[in-house]
């Protein structure tokens, strides 16, 4: 990857100043620069943007989007038990990096992938699009997942820190917790949970029923508008080089 010329090429499109950081990320992508990470359980070893907080938990009080999205939980419920009670194809969680841990038990629907919605999921979830399209969402992914009864989900990371990982808890039986750094919590129904999966976290369902939340990604919010669009822009590339390497 020519970094200069990407550069030029963002400075064309977007016709912004504010790219120093953005230019950093890059440079530290293909090993021109030395991440300098900020807490020793954060590991963004796959993409790691300089200049941002570090905390393996983030408050949501001040957020506007996740009243709205609390507001939608009872119809976003609704739409997870129908898919639930008709039977939708729920998946095993597998992605390029993490595929090799093997989970079993944690399934999943898929809403979107890389931004792009599926088109059953765009038909038979309206009220579910309709919240996520109010969140500052990021490119990755949003899913409907299920943690079955005695499941662990072993340590891992995500191996980005420019995007945070929101969850809308929406069947939470006793006995589910997660845990990211060296905080665990648990998850209380309706309420959004945010937190930084470059951190080591894992979950846990030690009940006898089965958890579910709506899963999806979120732009780190102290990323400016400009550093935005610019990683809109380059987050194809960027999977396709991790993907080369």
């Amino acid at each position: 990857m020519d970094i200069d010329e990407v550069l030029a090429e963002l400075r064309r499109t977007l016709d912004a100043d504010g790219l120093e950081r953005v230019e950093e990320c890059l440079r530290i992508l293909v090993g021109q620069r030395a991440p300098q990470y900020l807490h020793d359980d954060q590991e963004p070893t796959r993409l790691f943007f300089p200049g941002i907080s570090a905390l393996p938990w983030h408050d949501t009080a001040d957020l506007a989007w996740v009243a709205e999205m609390e507001q939608a939980y009872p119809r976003i419920r609704e739409e997870f038990l129908a898919l639930r009670a008709e039977r939708a194809a729920f998946a095993p969680f597998e992605d390029h990096y993490t595929k090799e841990l093997g989970w079993q038990g944690w399934d999943t629907y898929q809403l979107y992938r890389n931004g792009a919605w599926r088109e059953e999921a765009r038909e038979r979830c309206p009220a579910t699009r309709r919240a996520l399209d109010l969140t500052p969402h990021g490119p990755r992914d949003a899913m409907f997942t299920v943690l079955n009864p005695g499941v662990h989900i072993t340590p891992h990371t995500g191996g980005v820190n420019l995007l945070l990982t929101a969850h809308l808890p929406l069947v939470v039986p006793p006995g589910c917790r997660i845990k990211v750094g060296d905080e665990e919590r648990g998850w209380q129904e309706g309420k959004v949970i945010l937190f930084d999966d470059s951190f080591i976290h894992e979950a846990w369902n030690r009940g006898s029923d089965q958890r579910a939340v709506l899963l999806w990604d979120i732009w780190h919010p102290e990323l400016t508008p400009v550093e935005i669009e610019a990683l809109e822009i380059l987050m194809p590339r960027f999977q396709r080089y991790l993907m080369a390497v």
